[in-house]
């Protein structure tokens, strides 16, 4: 624990890892979920595996897109869809 940063547990490191990941935490929790990371070896291949996988989505969602053909058909189906009963245009 630094000074900074309140201690937090396991299960709340593990409930943040996304959060965390993705950059979307607060200072402090921010703050919190890496001292824990430090300290704790039963925690951080978890974290590990968790950033990996991460990664590893985001590598293969930018190398690999649906052909042109696929991605027209559906802005087409998205397009022609019927109004949802009660939803109104503004």
């Amino acid at each position: 624990m630094t000074p900074d940063h309140p201690a937090i547990d396991c299960r709340a490191a593990i409930d943040h890892l996304y959060a965390y990941l993705d950059g979307e935490l607060s200072d402090d929790v921010r703050g919190a979920v890496e001292a824990h990371l430090e300290r704790c070896a039963g925690c951080f291949p978890q974290f590990q595996l968790e950033r990996t996988f991460l990664r590893f989505l985001d590598a293969r969602a930018s190398a690999q897109r649906a052909p042109a053909a696929v991605r027209r058909r559906i802005f087409e189906a998205i397009l022609l869809m019927p109004e949802r009963p009660g939803h109104e245009e503004p």
